[in-house]
């Protein structure tokens, strides 16, 4: 399985928040082309969790979905940004909360087949509230929501925002969760 060539690459659509490129693979004699996505910058995400046991979620409308989503405040990491500070940053702009301490809880990629793209996925504690700092054109609604709710809610199907479904679940599992 690890023989797999590159012949021929080549970019179909080139912008700064998304690639679409075509290659041309080679395996065994045999030639195929292959369309995939690419992020040219890493994303991040944060599971933030309030003294008084809520996490500060982010409702906002996603388009490709045509919903209003509950999911974590996240978004692309800077050119040369770590995914801590990206994350932090993220988090006070989107939601108004600083973090006094922030780690990474994993990271994973949401579609392996058709998109390069990398989420970091941090939980974020001894929150300040600081003002939100909201993009040009972005719109969003801060949802505090009890942990345990918030749980209950992933495990029963009802949210389906992936980084929201694997930071709840990782965080509960790392025991973080009250």
């Amino acid at each position: 399985m690890d023989d797999y060539r590159i012949v021929e690459s080549q970019y179909l659509f080139d912008h700064p928040r998304v690639r679409i490129i075509k290659d041309t693979l080679e395996r065994n004699g045999r030639r195929w082309p292959y369309l995939y996505l690419e992020s040219p910058v890493d994303a991040v995400t944060c599971v933030a969790l309030t003294a008084e046991g809520c996490l500060a979620l982010t409702r906002q409308y996603r388009h490709p979905l045509r919903a209003v989503l509950l999911d974590l405040p996240g978004g692309h990491m800077d050119p040369g940004e770590t995914p801590e500070h990206a994350a932090a940053r993220e988090l006070e702009e989107e939601t108004g909360f600083r973090a006094g301490r922030i780690e990474l809880l994993g990271r994973y990629n949401p579609f392996p087949g058709s998109l390069r793209a990398t989420m970091h996925i941090h939980f974020a504690t001894d929150l300040t509230q600081v003002g939100q700092r909201l993009d040009d054109g972005e719109e969003l609604e801060v949802v505090l929501m009890p942990a345990a709710e918030a749980l209950q809610r992933v495990l029963r199907g009802e949210i389906i925002d992936g980084s929201l479904q694997m930071g709840v679940l990782m965080a509960a599992q790392k025991g973080y969760l009250p």
